[in-house]
């Protein structure tokens, strides 16, 4: 995220960035969250006059940042929100911003939670903060490999019924053939998007760390569906009695 909100705003400010920013950096209650027994480290940037470039600054302090401060950033600041910062910052775009930016208090609880070893919240948040991880994976465009919408299957589902809904919106990742395929290394990353993917959407469907398959199992559970003497035909996700409606992500 610090990453994607360096590039896409210095693409449009330029060396301009501190000054734009400005309210922002030298706010009173943000900085004292960065005082230090040395001093303050977004001060020790912000003045540091052997840093004369404003844009080296801006990398410096978003490098810094917490996480709540990136999202304030990202989500509340005016100067944020033009079309060629967000266009150029978010994987997929949202309509409206209301969900995210009431959204971003859980995320932090999130990272809280994970950070400090806090299971018990966590495990009382778990549903919660999957949502809230899963949309902002899927308009920053991490983890979720070209699926921009998890099923939420009434009952925890078998690794076939996980594999049988990514086939249907990425058949690609079943349908290798390493006799046609030219860079082996881009056949063995499909095996890992695949397994990546079928995790997160057990885990998001209930499964716990530890009842994860083994990437065998899964390989082996993709064979058996590409390999089936019974053709397979085309699913709509939407009509299967396992599925639920799938939750809108908006």
């Amino acid at each position: 995220m610090k990453r994607m909100l360096i590039s896409s705003v210095l693409a449009y400010y330029k060396d301009d960035v501190i000054n734009i920013f400005e309210k922002f950096f030298y706010n009173k209650e943000r900085l004292i969250k960065y005082n230090n027994p040395t001093g303050n480290s977004f001060l020790a940037i912000l003045k540091n006059p052997q840093i004369s470039k404003s844009s080296q600054k801006f990398i410096r302090l978003v490098n810094i940042m917490f996480l709540s401060d990136v999202l304030f950033i990202v989500l509340c600041c005016e100067q944020f929100r033009k079309a060629e910062i967000v266009n150029n910052f978010y994987f997929k775009v949202p309509d409206k911003f209301g969900k995210l930016i009431s959204s971003r208090q859980k995320l932090l609880n999130l990272r809280n939670d994970i950070a400090h070893y806090n299971f018990k919240d966590f495990e009382k948040c778990r549903q919660e903060y999957l949502d809230v991880l899963l949309m902002f994976e899927i308009h920053m465009g991490h983890n979720v490999k070209g699926i921009l919408e998890f099923p939420k299957f009434k009952d925890k589902p078998s690794i076939k019924t996980i594999l049988l809904f990514i086939k249907s919106l990425r058949p690609d990742l079943l349908d290798i053939d390493p006799n046609k395929d030219d860079e082996m290394e881009y056949f063995y990353n499909k095996h890992r998007v695949l397994m990546d993917l079928c995790d997160d959407i057990a885990l998001y469907n209930g499964y716990e760390p530890k009842e994860l398959p083994s990437p065998w199992t899964i390989l082996r559970q993709m064979y058996s569906i590409k390999h089936d003497s019974k053709p397979i035909k085309e699913i709509d996700i939407y009509s299967l009695p396992l599925f639920c409606n799938l939750k809108n992500t908006e």
